[in-house]
């Protein structure tokens, strides 16, 4: 049975899903609303989606819509999401989930209230690449983790954008940067216990351009914090996704991190993870610009290049999109909670990351 998709904006994003749902068996992108009913007819005939709805009420009262995407801007992610929630939609909203901490928190606290699935939408953990990096990592094929590398960086925001809006939750380390907290948090397997982060602000705006950011990762991590599990309705109880046994990721000393993001460099994208046996370079960690893609592990001064072209996934640029939307289909029609690759638990990752941005934009903020 196919899991039916409505999403909620007429941005670019819109268009990566509109064709990730065509690569992959079991996607329907039947409905797309925006508060401009001429947008969205436009959008819907050029995307060739079934319906166009004038307001985002009209979608998310559709019985035949089983699933809501949340693709407005970041200001709005939290409203439309818990609304999406109540109307008994379950959702996938795209990155940041929210502006800040609290809002990410009152976001699960409906899903679990109305007994639906949410996920924030970090494609870039579904492409075949991330699991394969976790497993090396993970199987201590680059010993004890030191140092985790990551950026992204780019220019050409046209005036206007939402992104230069605080209150449409805009600045460079909530668009772009949050990729990078989120894989330096899934690398270490926890949340920072230290964080020093500085940044260019917009004279006019306000909001950080470019923001570098330091991590630091306990040694015991112990203590943190338990998710809490929505509760579908069905006529089993949910299935927890529970990750294969591995080799422990976390170590007995300090890890750190660093990373920078930019709305006003020459564009930059790369991660590397840096450990006591090795290391490995991720070029394209966020959305590889082909396919199939690579990245290389350094160990003793030799270099082997890793070249990822799974049988099982689309040979397309939006793999992880459609991967990313085939996974949270089948947390649906399975009753189970969401993981982001390989076994992390999606929604304890979503609260932490949130956590770190609130931490992160603070710290720059008091320099």
């Amino acid at each position: 049975m196919n899991t039916r998709f409505g999403i909620l904006g007429t941005g670019p994003i819109v268009g990566k899903y509109a064709q990730a749902c065509r690569l992959l068996p079991g996607l329907e992108l039947v409905a797309i609303a925006s508060r401009n009913g001429d947008r969205a007819r436009a959008t819907a005939a050029k995307l060739g989606i079934p319906r166009a709805d004038a307001g985002y009420d009209t979608l998310l009262a559709d019985p035949k819509v089983d699933a809501v995407i949340v693709a407005l801007h970041n200001g709005l992610h939290c409203e439309w999401t818990c609304r999406a929630l109540a109307a008994g939609k379950h959702v996938l909203c795209e990155k940041p989930l929210a502006c800040n901490a609290v809002q990410a928190a009152e976001m699960f606290a409906a899903a679990h209230a109305n007994q639906r699935w949410l996920l924030e939408g970090f494609m870039y953990r579904f492409h075949p690449q991330m699991p394969e990096i976790f497993r090396r990592v993970r199987a201590g094929e680059i010993g004890r983790v030191l140092h985790v590398n990551a950026r992204r960086m780019s220019q050409g925001r046209e005036a206007g954008n939402m992104r230069y809006r605080q209150d449409a939750g805009g600045g460079a380390l909530l668009d772009i940067g949050c990729y990078c907290v989120s894989f330096a948090q899934a690398v270490t397997g926890r949340e920072p216990v230290g964080v020093n982060a500085s940044a260019h602000f917009d004279p006019a705006t306000g909001v950080d351009l470019t923001l570098t950011g330091t991590l630091e990762f306990a040694p015991d991590p112990s203590g943190g914090r338990a998710s809490r599990r929505a509760e579908p309705v069905g006529e089993s109880p949910p299935q927890r996704a529970e990750p294969a046994a591995q080799p422990e990721l976390r170590s007995p000393a300090v890890i750190t991190a660093q990373f920078c993001c930019s709305f006003e460099s020459e564009p930059s994208y790369g991660a590397e993870i840096i450990g006591t046996a090795g290391r490995i370079l991720i070029p394209h960690p966020w959305m590889p610009p082909s396919w199939p893609t690579d990245f290389t592990v350094v160990r003793a001064g030799k270099s082997e290049t890793i070249r990822m072209e799974p049988s099982g996934a689309p040979a397309h640029v939006l793999t992880s999109f459609a991967l990313e939307l085939v996974h949270f289909a089948e947390c649906i029609q399975q009753n189970r909670a969401p993981i982001f690759p390989p076994g992390d638990d999606a929604e304890q990752a979503s609260l932490g990351i949130a956590r770190t941005l609130d931490a992160v934009i603070a710290s720059a903020r008091s320099r």
